[in-house]
């Protein structure tokens, strides 16, 4: 970050600069005030574990949530006419050391802050977190992140995400399967095997904290090409034959190999269903010159008035003009709701971004993790 960037900044924390970035995306897409001021008090709660962590040249731990350690990430979702705003966040804790087990320690800390408020249920996931608890012999990408669905009482859904690769890549489909398992859905993890490749990831597993008759469960998988994405999605409840592609296809101009990151299918079970639902993620940051042109492409899976409220959240979010910022826009989901698809536009609040595109790692992989220079314990 340049010192005039800093200078700019003032002295800010890290909470403060996110008040700041939500007020200003709340304002650009029309937030009522009372919703407003209901997600401001949200995010005062999830981030108080790092509220006070000062602005500076880099992030105060390395997270993978965002390309520059930022570590919280809005969304809007667009079905009607209102965009539905969202957050994903990590926890961590206030002082020490801070590392991804510390911010496991903190995650759980918030999950008993808001249970303590009525505001999640987490039956569900203490029934597998000891399947994905961080050891001290191996250094993950992540290990606990939360999300919450911003709205005029708060929250009106909150999330955990797990690391399915948190002691090694070779574990994770075990893992997975022996999470499944655990919370007796068995048969997800049948519908999920036949599709997987040899090279296909489980990079992620999410969990909605409601009591189990309505929450969902959520498996990520990753596809290098727009065929292994119709392999995955296949028999996936609304979508047809090539739907994923002709979304691919707009949005990265290719049918790959995706290079940069790969594209994500993330499969949803729900209670009773026959066979989950399929929401298609790319990485759009990776696969457009600059905010411009991602935007471009994604307004057009977009009604003109969703694409003018997106179009002013990434004003407010860029540090410069949009041909020139690269990752504001960083992921773009899709999932067949209906007769209509829904969109989700990612953005990232580039806390520890300059104005400088090519400072955004746009080119990053999802990272594997390594073996920690710590003993075991």
């Amino acid at each position: 970050m340049s010192a005039r960037d800093l200078e700019l900044l003032g002295g800010q924390s890290l909470a403060e600069y996110g008040q700041g970035r939500l007020e200003a995306l709340c304002h650009a897409v029309g937030v009522p005030p009372s919703e407003q001021r209901s997600a401001q008090a949200l995010f005062e709660l999830v981030s108080e574990s790092w509220s006070q962590a000062p602005i500076g040249e880099a992030a105060p731990w390395e997270n993978d949530l965002t390309d520059d350690g930022t570590p919280f990430e809005f969304s809007l979702g667009f079905e009607g006419e209102k965009p539905e705003l969202r957050l994903l966040f990590e926890s961590q804790l206030a002082t020490g050391q801070l590392s991804h087990h510390t911010s496991w320690q903190a995650g759980f800390a918030l999950q008993a802050r808001l249970q303590a408020r009525g505001l999640g249920d987490c039956t569900l996931l203490e029934q597998v977190a000891p399947l994905f608890e961080p050891s001290l012999d191996y250094l993950p990408r992540f290990s606990l992140w939360h999300a919450a669905v911003l709205g005029e009482r708060g929250a009106s859904l909150f999330k955990a995400y797990l690391n399915p690769e948190i002691v090694g890549l070779t574990h994770a489909r075990g893992l997975v399967r022996s999470a499944l398992d655990r919370i007796g859905i068995p048969e997800a993890w049948h519908f999920v095997e036949e599709r997987l490749a040899t090279d296909t990831r489980l990079p992620y597993f999410s969990l909605d904290l409601k009591p189990k008759q309505s929450s969902r469960v959520k498996l990520y998988a990753t596809a290098t090409d727009a065929s292994s994405v119709e392999r995955l999605v296949a028999g996936a409840a609304g979508l047809k034959t090539g739907d994923a592609t002709q979304w691919l296809r707009l949005l990265t101009n290719s049918d790959g190999p995706y290079l940069g990151r790969p594209i994500l299918v993330c499969f949803a079970f729900r209670p009773g269903g026959s066979s989950p639902e399929a929401t298609v993620h790319v990485p759009i940051r990776n696969y457009a010159a600059n905010d411009q042109e991602a935007l471009e492409r994604t307004t057009s899976l977009l009604t003109p008035t969703q694409g003018k409220q997106l179009e002013a959240a990434l004003k407010a979010l860029a540090k410069t003009t949009l041909r020139r910022s690269q990752g504001v826009l960083s992921y773009v989901s899709l999932r067949q709701s209906r007769d209509r698809v829904r969109v989700t536009t990612y953005l990232a609040p580039g806390a520890f971004t300059t104005d400088e595109p090519s400072r955004v790692q746009s080119s990053r992989t999802i990272p594997t993790g390594r073996p920690s220079t710590r003993p075991p314990s």
